[in-house]
């Protein structure tokens, strides 16, 4: 553990010299919290777009004219970007600069939220969310790049630590942020309120943010794998989403094959890659694919059941965008009270009792959520039973994701299990919203895809049952809570 405190990380950024800044040892200076509040508010802003858009899609079908397809990808395509994007420019910020890609990602998230302020129609919606998704990967990534190399040691756990739960955080003020603006402002607003923030975060971070990178300069970036990847993922999102609504679609049909075309050509990319976006030896173990592909089921079920529960209280029940946070609240309540707790209950069952019985809980509670939609308080039951499960489970498979690669390559294993969990939510609500297009009524194909979540996590519980098993404990604390929107505090870094 480097024996660098607090202070001189903020005098090394600060080009050698903290001057005024310089704090009593063993305290921040007001440098290290100025770095902590800048990468959050940046984070904050694009995991807040990933569940504030949600509680808007009545509103956004409404006014624009848009079907429920149409207002899926409004949704969707900011999950397609947003994870196809991450693991690429984590080389990106290591060849030319995390400052850099951070900058330009908010100034790009802020051009792009704009657009989607202003667009004319569903379309221009789809494509600026899309663009959006793109600023939100380089933010993500770079701001964890940054926050990282500003701290050592333990302060870096305690920063991270706040760095996860402001994550986990503009989660569950997603719904009611967006509920309270649509309905006070307009949908529109919910994009323009990005644009401040922004711009604020771009005149701080050029005064208090210091240049950093690693890699040298015969690494090459694999632009190839980069696009195929981003490729492949956009074509079975939309295959999925096709064929959901029209089993005996042509272009879904067409789009599917093409995703496997395309994985096909990933593969033989990144086997002839010197510098692979996605070193494939990875995925030799058993348990770090099975943890990953829990992973990646538990955001299919969880951000898919988002879109559903909003379909659900705003179009069918016809309730406003605010009463609408206010019923989705109690879900990523309770989900964040229980992973202050997953640390404490792996270290005394591991991971694979927490893993299982967190699925099988989550899986009961949409369950009876399908089954008891008519009651409030029922419903209410069954969302706050899911939290509970998804509390439990996500932190176990993430945390054994992470662990079940050597030590030397720990940040690629979480880099990885970001994205599949992205993958996982960008798929769900991909093919659940084409199961509620695709059906006689949207109150009969909310309830078929709700069946497809709880059946989603009762999977997930499965292959954590047979796939995980006693690695590092998680530790407890916020810093090791991994969000449903993919940031675990640990992505694409070495662990602290």
């Amino acid at each position: 553990m480097s024996l660098r405190t607090p202070s001189t990380a903020a005098a090394t950024a600060a080009g050698g010299n903290a001057g005024a800044d310089q704090p009593v040892a063993g305290r921040w200076s007001r440098r290290d919290w100025s770095v902590l509040l800048i990468t959050c508010v940046g984070l904050f802003v694009t995991q807040l777009d990933l569940t504030v858009v949600n509680v808007a899609v009545g509103a956004i079908g409404r006014r624009l004219h848009a079907s429920t397809r149409a207002v899926t990808w409004v949704v969707d395509g900011y999950f397609v970007t947003f994870a196809a994007f991450m693991i690429g420019f984590g080389d990106v910020g290591d060849l030319f600069g995390r400052r850099r890609v951070f900058l330009a990602g908010l100034a790009g998230f802020a051009a792009a939220s704009t657009g989607c302020a202003v667009a004319p129609g569903v379309g221009w919606l789809i494509l600026f969310r899309t663009l959006q998704g793109v600023a939100g990967a380089a933010i993500l990534v770079s701001s964890l790049a940054i926050l990282t190399d500003a701290f050592d040691g333990t302060d870096r756990t305690r920063a991270i630590g706040v760095w996860s739960a402001v994550a986990g955080i503009a989660l569950v003020v997603g719904p009611l942020v967006g509920g309270l603006v649509v309905d006070g402002l307009g949908w529109r607003w919910i994009f323009w309120i990005n644009v401040p923030i922004s711009f604020v975060s771009i005149a701080a971070g050029h005064r208090v943010l210091r240049e950093s990178r690693r890699g040298g300069h015969d690494r090459q970036l694999d632009r190839g794998g980069q696009i195929l990847a981003v490729l492949m993922l956009g074509a079975l999102a939309w295959g999925l989403s096709e064929t959901a609504a029209e089993p005996g679609s042509v272009i879904g049909w067409l789009a599917l094959g093409a995703s496997v075309l395309l994985a096909a050509g990933f593969v033989a990319v990144e086997r002839r890659c010197a510098t692979p976006l996605v070193p494939l030896s990875v995925f030799r173990s058993r348990t770090f694919r099975g943890a990953n592909l829990a992973s990646l089921l538990v955001n299919f079920a969880t951000l898919g059941l988002l879109y559903l529960l909003s379909l659900d209280f705003e179009h069918v029940d016809g309730r406003s965008a605010t009463a609408t946070g206010v019923r989705i609240a109690p879900l990523f309540a309770a989900y964040a009270a229980v992973s202050m707790l997953a640390g404490r209950i792996a270290d005394r069952f591991g991971q694979r009792v927490p893993g299982t019985l967190g699925g099988l809980a989550a899986g009961a509670g949409v369950a009876l959520v399908a089954a008891e939609r008519a009651s409030g308080a029922a419903a209410g039951a069954g969302l706050v039973l899911a939290g509970v499960g998804i509390g439990l489970a996500l932190p176990a498979v993430v945390s054994t994701a992470v662990t079940a690669v050597p030590g030397a390559r720990a940040g690629l294993g979480s880099g990885l299990n970001n994205t599949a969990r992205q993958i996982g939510g960008t798929l769900g609500i991909a093919l659940l919203g084409g199961v509620v297009a695709g059906a006689g009524s949207e109150r009969a194909g909310i309830g078929r895809a709700l069946i497809a979540v709880a059946a989603a996590y009762t999977v997930a519980a499965a292959l954590a049952a047979s796939t995980l098993r006693r690695p590092t404990p998680v530790r407890g604390g916020p810093a090791h809570i991994p969000s449903p929107g993919g940031s675990d505090g640990h992505h694409g870094r070495q662990q602290p």
